[in-house]
């Protein structure tokens, strides 16, 4: 009895994996790097623009991209942080929850200098509570809201560019 149930599970799970992957379902992995982007390079300008090219860099990486001196480059302009306040305790005006927004400007330039893919602008958006009670928080929580809103910039970023038409070539 214990082989049948096996058996049964196995075919479960095969039959579940012919119809999940008959639809198009696929689990997330990272996009490959197209051909014409090989070797891409990051840079960034801006308050944040060092800090924001460090997280695309990183997501490349583990995508299996290796900068090279002479490869593409992804330029990421005027990238800065706002913050906004967007709620205030109505009992003593102190503000409970934040809106950072990221702003930027991404491009890529080709190793032969033209322009790849022309200046886009990025606008990534992320809320965060504060908790009056325990106000020595707030440093340690402003830098991690920070480095979320770096690797949601990344994401999108690289989103953008691999998923661009400009650099999918369809197969002929």
């Amino acid at each position: 009895m214990s082989r049948t149930r096996q058996w049964r599970r196995w075919w479960l799970v095969t039959g579940l994996a012919l119809l999940l992957g008959g639809c198009g379902f696929h689990l997330q992995t990272g996009a490959t790097i197209p051909p014409k982007l090989t070797g891409l390079r990051v840079a960034g300008t801006g308050p944040s623009g060092g800090t924001l090219a460090q997280a695309v860099d990183r997501a490349l990486q583990r995508r299996g991209n290796h900068a090279q001196a002479g490869g593409p480059l992804l330029q990421i302009d005027n990238a800065y942080v706002s913050q906004r306040i967007i709620s205030i305790s109505p009992s003593n005006g102190v503000a409970l929850e934040f809106l950072d927004t990221l702003h930027a400007e991404i491009s890529v330039i080709g190793s032969d200098h033209q322009l790849l893919l022309t200046p886009q602008p990025l606008l990534v958006e992320n809320s965060f509570s504060y908790n009056s009670g325990n106000p020595l928080a707030t440093n340690e929580q402003q830098i991690t809201t920070q480095r979320l809103l770096m690797e949601q910039g990344a994401r999108q970023i690289l989103r953008r560019v691999l998923n661009s038409p400009d650099f999918r070539q369809q197969a002929p």
